[in-house]
């Protein structure tokens, strides 16, 4: 028996371009160690259009899927309109939508593996307490650090992402059989 994806690669995607500046977090787990490999943001704020912005989100995947490979899956937070925020969203472009349809797209043209479950199936499961319980971050100074990386503080999208990817990990990377010879 072995794990279907060697590496996940966690998104916490947030489209918000025109209405907010918003920042995108991610992280490559290693599905065997747990470990987070790598971790960023990308903010809307270093870009001058919302294309550029999402063109930066697809630019990532690809330069991670190169780096490590088929073997990795993509879990991403996905957005869903609540009834009790539905009021606040009134008017608004809905650009976290619309920049996952840009990822969905392009991962679907790239044969890329992807999941998609909204934030309430992680945020509890996993929060900040249980991935120090289980070693995936640390808590030094009254802030959260990667072990490897002591000295980078992470932002709530960074462990947003991770959460995703340690969700993915944990109950939704099957195990598949070793290839058996007819």
């Amino acid at each position: 028996m072995r794990k279907k994806y060697k590496y996940t690669i966690g998104i916490d995607p947030s489209g918000s371009f025109k209405e907010g500046k918003g920042t995108t977090g991610w992280c490559v787990l290693d599905n065997t160690t747990n470990k987070v490999l790598q971790i960023g943001t990308i903010a809307a704020k270093d870009y001058t259009s919302d294309h550029l912005y999402w063109d930066a989100h697809t630019q990532l995947i690809e330069q991670l899927m190169k780096q490590y490979g088929r073997k990795t899956a993509l879990s991403i937070e996905d957005y869903i309109l609540y009834k009790n925020r539905a009021m606040a969203q009134v008017n608004s472009t809905l650009e976290t939508v619309q920049l996952l349809g840009v990822i969905k797209q392009y991962c679907y043209a790239h044969k890329y593996d992807y999941f998609l479950r909204p934030a309430v199936a992680v945020k509890k499961r996993w929060e900040d307490r249980i991935l120090v319980h289980e070693g995936v971050i640390a808590s030094i100074n009254k802030h959260y650090v990667i072990p490897a990386l002591p000295t980078h503080i992470l932002c709530d999208h960074e462990r947003d992402s991770i959460r995703h990817a340690v969700h993915f990990n944990t109950f939704e990377n099957k195990k598949e059989e070793a290839c058996k010879k007819s």
